[in-house]
């Protein structure tokens, strides 16, 4: 049976600190692979979140569907897990922002939005 998950990499980062002032990104662990569908975010997404954005710009969003728990940026003091997207009409790494559960008796999954990292 076919499914449409694919492999999709994903990077983690422990947990950061703040030092003298500034932010400092914790360590990136070896990249992990879970099975997943990542697709273009809906307009809708982008409503939803340019308000909930702290000050970011999003350029480019996506929305992934899996089983597997993710890490969003900001939840329970952690980094944002990053989703390596090299296939979409934006790719890049796309930081984990958002997550809805849909646990239903049907198909069990999660539904995580990540928006595109850009350089400053």
């Amino acid at each position: 049976m076919s499914s449409f998950r694919k492999p999709v990499q994903i990077r983690r980062r422990a947990a950061g600190r703040w030092q003298a002032g500034r932010w400092l990104d914790g360590a990136e662990a070896p990249l992990v692979t879970v099975l997943a569908s990542v697709q273009p975010a809906h307009r809708a997404d982008y409503d939803g979140m340019q308000a909930l954005s702290e000050g970011r710009r999003i350029d480019a969003m996506v929305r992934i569907y899996t089983d597997a728990m993710l890490n969003v940026a900001g939840a329970d003091r952690l980094n944002g897990d990053l989703i390596v997207w090299r296939g979409g009409p934006r790719p890049g790494d796309y930081l984990v922002v958002a997550m809805n559960p849909w646990q239903s008796g049907v198909i069990p999954h999660y539904r995580y939005l990540a928006v595109l990292e850009v350089e400053a």
